[in-house]
Parts: structure tokens; sequence; C-alpha cells
């Protein structure tokens, strides 16, 4: 339902859950300038409103709720910037009361009625949480695997809004103030692409109630976001950083560029190819790298279809970089050259399949498939098509795909060596 033009409402009847599940979504692009801005804004939102003007009548209210969830969060998709609510009451068909109504009123406070002055948020509840962020992210510092993610990010991507972070960084936050970011906050709520999600068993009289009360709210008309992919040309220097930081276990990260998008036709043989080079136990960097030459006390490798970004991680005693290199770079090799076997990809099958049928027994999950779905409506395949295209994967097809990874970026972070 178009409540208005890059506004939209969805509802997903669903009636094996015992809870009405709530998603709201701003989606723009990912930019330096705004990122620390909507970070703030994600803490405000479940920290106080103009209703509830403290933390602990927030709570308060959430327990009078029968326990109900309110979390906020940001992330990024290809060269988009989400920044969420989500929201979980238990049905009211088994308590006395109508925690649906309840929970579209809180969203609707924390939207519209937010805890501010004359010039901006409120002071106090500003200063508090942009206190707490720029601790949070000061902390990040300490997690050597996130900064080194991060710092591979840099070196991958040439769009530097794309390196960023998500969550942003001490630097950008420093500088945002309370009325920089409501003046922000005032233009996201008219500008950004928004799409609000309930799922759960629902009446009809609740279903029309909902579309009642969100049509009602005021949002108004903006130019929809339609582009969520990012793509870059493939370089032919490697680009390569080390830094030495003051750790026991030294992390090796490699940067490769691939070419398939999401549900794009080499989509589940990409799926496939990530599974037998580090998605799982019995990948070649697991056993190979990890187990074989005990090289690493983890090795493993993720991909994103939204950015063609291929990662492989792991954590090597300093000494052994050279040849830990050599032998990660070796997997994907033997990929490219079929060096797999008919149980290796029958096994990498069956968890795929696995991690899928399990995905479907999560509420957060179906609204994630269904956002995607109506995000990309012509990128989607039902169940029986994606089982289909799972079992249709041939080696020959990971190896078509392999040979077309390219080496792009490499990060060395260098702690002590332990020798023997």
């Amino acid at each position: 339902m178009k409540i208005k033009n890059g506004v939209n409402l969805h509802i997903i009847k669903e009636t094996k859950f015992k809870t009405i599940q709530f998603l709201v979504r701003f989606r723009t692009k990912m930019s330096r300038q705004s990122v620390a801005k909507r970070v703030i804004i994600s803490n405000l939102w479940e920290t106080s409103n103009a209703v509830l003007t403290t933390n602990q009548q927030f709570q308060r209210k959430l327990s009078e709720m029968y326990g109900a969830s309110f979390a906020t969060g940001v992330s990024k998709k290809g060269d988009n910037h989400f920044l969420n609510i989500g929201m979980s009451v238990v049905n009211p068909k088994y308590v006395e009361s109508d925690t649906v109504t309840e929970a579209v009123e809180l969203l609707h406070q924390a939207l519209f009625m937010p805890l501010i002055d004359e010039i901006g948020f409120d002071e106090d509840t500003f200063a508090r949480e942009k206190k707490n962020l720029l601790h949070y992210l000061a902390s990040t510092r300490e997690d050597k695997s996130y900064v080194a993610s991060t710092r591979l990010s840099e070196l991958f991507f040439e769009d530097k809004n794309l390196s960023t972070p998500s969550i942003s960084t001490v630097e950008l936050m420093e500088h945002e103030t309370r009325q920089s970011v409501f003046e922000y906050y005032k233009k996201m709520l008219l500008t950004d692409t928004i799409d609000i999600w309930i799922l759960g068993d629902l009446t009809a009289t609740q279903e029309a109630s909902i579309r009642t009360y969100f049509s009602e709210m005021p949002f108004t008309d903006r130019e929809p976001l339609t582009t969520v992919f990012y793509e870059q040309a493939t370089s032919n220097v490697v680009r390569e950083k080390t830094e030495k930081e003051a750790v026991n276990q030294s992390i090796l990260q490699l940067a490769y560029s691939h070419s398939v998008k999401y549900c794009d036709a080499d989509y589940l043989t990409m799926q496939v190819l990530n599974g037998l080079l580090g998605g799982f136990s019995h990948s070649k960097l697991f056993t190979n790298v990890r187990e074989k030459e005990s090289l690493a006390y983890y090795a493993n490798s993720r991909f994103d279809t939204f950015t063609g970004f291929l990662k492989i991680a792991a954590g090597i005693d300093a000494g052994q970089r050279s040849k830990a290199l050599t032998i990660i770079r070796a997997q994907v090799r033997a990929l490219a050259r079929g060096d797999i076997s008919e149980n290796e990809l029958r096994q990498t099958k069956d968890m795929l399949r696995n991690a899928y049928f399990l995905s479907l027994d999560s509420p957060s999950n179906l609204i994630e498939q269904a956002y995607i779905k109506q995000l990309l409506p012509d990128r989607q395949l039902s169940q029986a098509e994606w089982l289909q295209r799972l079992d249709a994967v041939t080696k020959s097809d990971v190896v078509r795909i392999a040979k077309t990874l390219n080496l792009q970026a490499l990060y060395f972070m260098e702690g002590e060596s332990l020798g023997d």
C-alpha cells in the first residue's frame, strides 16, 4: 500500500508466530556527511520522545506492553544506508491489551514527536547519547577484526562513502550538534524512502486499523530511491597496506572483486563457491590453511552481491604472513582449476539448503526477504526456483566464476611474532 510517493506500508499475513513484528526502514544513499547524524537519530529514537521523556518512562511503557521490544539500528546494502526501527509485540489475542495499536502509537511518537526545544534535540538527552556513541566508537578500536575490515574496505572501495562504516566514526561523530542533527532529521523525514513492514497473525479489522493509522501520519510525497547496487571498475593494481599493532594474533585480509549480482543467473553458483572457499567448516580455507597447515587461528570468506566484494580473513602469526598468503591464494586458484570433489560440492549444497530453511523460521528474516523482493521485484526466486538452481550448480559453474575473481586489496595487521 502506497501511503505517499516513496512511503509504503506492507502487511504480511503469517500465522505461525505468536508475536507481531514491525519494521520501519528509512533508506538513502550512503554518505559520510550524514552517517553520524543517522546513527545519533537511531539512539535517540529508542531513548525518549515528547511523550515518554525519559528512558525510564520508555522502558516502563515497553514493560506494560507485556515485554515488547523496541530496537533501532543502522546498516548498509550496496550504496544505500538503512536506518531502522524494529518492534516486536505479543499478539493481542493472547493478552488483554491492544498491543498492535499501542505499538503503532509508539512508532508515531518516535517518528513525529521527538524530544526537542527551540534549538534542536533536547540538550541533555543529545549530549548523553552522543557521549555514549563516542565511547562506543572509540571502543571499536579494540576490536582488531573490525579495524582490519574497515581498513580493507578503505583499500577496496574507490568511493569513500562506501568505505565509511555504517555506524560512523569518532571523527565524524565529534562534529555533530543537536541543531545539525535535528535539521537533518527534518530533511530525512521529507526525503528518505520509507518502508513500513508488519508481519504476524493479524485480523482483517486489525489490518484495516493499521492502514488507517499510518495513512493519517504526516508523511509527505518524496522521490523514491530506486537504485541499490554499487559497481566499480576492476583495477590491475593490488592496493596493499601493513600496520603494526600490539597484538599477538596478526590479521590478514584480502578483498577480491566479482561480477555476480543478487539473484542473477550465477547467484547460487556464488553461494556454492563461497561455501567451498571459506563459508563452512569443510571449506578449503578452513581445512587447508587452518587444519592441515596450522597457519591460521581462523580462516573464512564472505561475499556481497550488492557491491561485488569478496573478503577472505585469517588470524595468523606475524612470522607466517608470506606462507599463509601463498596458501590462501592457492585455494582460490584451486577452485579456478576445478579442484573440487563431488563430496565437497554435495556437502556445500546440503549446508546452504539447511541454512535456507532455517531462515524461514525467523520473522525478521521473512521481513528482510520480503523487503528485498519489493526492492528488486525483477530479481526474485521462489523457494522452488532457489532450490532447483542450487541443485543445478555444477563444478564447471564454480570454476567459471572462480576464474573471474580479481584480487584488489590486501591488508595486514602485523602483531608480535610468536615463533615456534
